[in-house]
């Protein structure tokens, strides 16, 4: 499942032990945006040698994302949130 990111949703993830975003980039060809950021919530800091083979980066989760949540001129970002469980609903 993918969401929206907001800072609600930030807020959540923080909240519950998640320190860390891998970070991938896309080209799109949308009406609204030309770039699609796809964060994973992580509780451990990756490393930069090791990161998942579909990820290029990873920032704190409270630095670039909390950022990227205000929003970005011509980009989305989504929070993949398939491979964890978070304990509060997220609309």
């Amino acid at each position: 499942m993918q969401k929206i990111l907001t800072t609600e949703l930030l807020d959540i993830l923080i909240s519950q032990g998640f320190r860390y975003c891998l970070s991938r980039t896309t080209s799109i060809f949308g009406d609204d945006a030309d770039l699609c950021i796809t964060l994973m919530p992580v509780k451990r800091a990756p490393s930069l040698k090791k990161l998942p083979e579909r990820y290029d980066t990873y920032f704190k989760i409270d630095e670039e994302p909390r950022q990227m949540a205000m929003g970005i001129d011509e980009t989305i970002v989504l929070v993949d949130l398939s491979e964890i469980n978070i304990y509060a609903k997220v609309s």
